[in-house]
């Protein structure tokens, strides 16, 4: 599973906004930096020849403007919507899920929050 963990977080990389696995790090919680991303897996298996797991990504953003978190969800789903990935010990493929993109509302009016869910298959050689 730390084989997955890397890739997403790799491929997040990219989009040069800061990203964390499962949640907002507790040492910076009263700094924090919008946007962000958070990324987890909520229902695990691992260790099988084919893992199927479901991944979601939340995006947090205080911009009043929706253009922003909308830009970066999609900027998200076009790295996920068919991610292929292979090395030598392990083949990658992401899929959306249905639904995959979310709109979560929060109790604080100043935060807009989206969640995209895609399936990764995984498979161990």
């Amino acid at each position: 599973m730390l084989d997955i963990y890397k890739l997403i977080t790799t491929q997040l990389k990219v989009l040069n906004i800061p990203s964390y696995a499962d949640l907002y790090p507790k040492a910076l919680a009263d700094s924090k930096v919008y946007p962000y991303i958070i990324y987890n897996f909520p229902n695990t298996i691992t260790a099988n020849f084919a893992d199927l797991n479901l991944m979601e990504i939340d995006i947090w953003d205080n911009k009043t403007s929706m253009v922003e978190i909308e830009t970066i969800s999609t900027s998200i789903d076009d790295i996920f919507k068919s991610l292929l990935y292979n090395n030598t010990e392990i083949f990658v493929k992401t899929y959306r899920n249905v639904p995959y993109r979310l709109k979560l509302d929060e109790e604080d009016t100043g935060i807009q929050r989206r969640q995209l869910r895609y399936v990764v298959k995984a498979y161990y050689k």
